[in-house]
């Protein structure tokens, strides 16, 4: 089971570009403010900071680096306007790089990277948690997490996402089961030239979101499985790292 996982994330990532087509992001001259609207609470659930871990603390030697790939649910008539490919599939894979590391006072400090191959989509984002209840053989562990995520490499919109979770796991064995709940708050301002036949408004919006996931240890090497739903914008995502 565990070599099916992982041959399904590495074939998720090297089959991102076959996906990706061309898929340079553009506001065209003629989108109306309810459509950027629109765009922007899906391109925020896109963009939002994902920790993909559990909430007990890595230590002061512990690390976790790794790949992972998320699918996030578009509507691609929508993003048909804004993207190239005038092909969008139901779902967009966001490839990532995503570092973590423990710190003294059960605090961790995470970063993440990301690029939509064939596009001139990138996200940067980073997060700090603190374990609350750090968890034992008896005890649950209950973390809080703030993240920040922004858009990159588009001339034409300002995006940004930060937030909060609260994230409660508990191991067993080599499975570490994991839930969580957060706010998001979701920022967007147009940046083009001023010919757009609607002058387009700046546009700010505030959701909640709730997720689950299992992280599956074997030695250094961790897989772990995620799906966010967030106003009605499910996200699953796959992580391979290695984390000591």
């Amino acid at each position: 089971m565990n070599r099916i996982l992982t041959a399904l994330l590495l074939v998720s990532l090297f089959a991102a570009p076959a996906l990706a087509g061309k898929y340079d992001f553009a506001i065209p001259s003629e989108l109306g403010n309810d459509t950027f609207k629109s765009l922007i609470k899906e391109a925020g659930a896109m963009v939002a900071y994902r920790g993909v871990a559990p909430a007990e603390p890595a230590g002061t030697t512990g690390f976790d680096i790794g790949v992972e790939a998320s699918f996030v649910k578009v509507n691609s008539n929508l993003w048909d306007l804004v993207l190239d490919s005038g092909d969008t599939p139901g779902y967009v894979v966001v490839p990532k790089v995503h570092v973590r590391k423990g710190l003294p006072f059960d605090i961790d400090l995470g970063v993440s990277y990301a690029m939509v191959p064939d596009s001139n989509i990138q996200v940067l984002g980073g997060e700090i948690q603190y374990a609350i209840i750090d968890g034992s053989a008896v005890l649950p562990a209950l973390a809080l997490r703030g993240h920040y995520s922004t858009l990159l490499g588009v001339d034409d919109l300002d995006l940004a996402v930060y937030g909060g979770d609260l994230v409660l796991s508990k191991g067993v064995l080599f499975l570490t089961p994991y839930i969580g709940a957060g706010v998001l708050k979701t920022k967007g301002e147009y940046k083009g030239n001023a010919s757009q036949s609607e002058p387009l408004d700046d546009y700010s919006e505030t959701t909640q979101r709730v997720f689950g996931g299992v992280q599956i240890a074997m030695a250094l090497l961790r897989i772990t499985l995620d799906a966010e739903y967030a106003d009605e914008v499910p996200v699953y995502t796959a992580k391979l790292s290695l984390g000591w």
